[in-house]
């Protein structure tokens, strides 16, 4: 299985580590959405910033499903 990682095509591996980097800042949104909101009255306000993380992380795990050169 090693070797057939470190075979995988460059472009593959920047495809895979731009969509973990979209996952984790999708996340990140999300948390700061939620602590930063936390017993306010701005639900809303909320739900938008928690929409935005979710619109990074689909993405990002779309992208990062496999890693490059896994058969799995």
């Amino acid at each position: 299985m090693a070797a057939a990682v470190k075979s995988a095509r460059p472009w593959a591996w920047t495809v895979y580590w731009l969509g973990r980097l979209l996952q984790v800042t999708g996340l990140l949104v999300t948390l700061v959405a939620a602590t930063a909101f936390f017993g306010t009255p701005s639900t809303l306000a909320m739900l938008r910033m928690m929409l935005v993380g979710v619109i990074l992380f689909i993405p990002g795990w779309m992208m990062a499903r496999k890693t490059p050169g896994s058969s799995a």
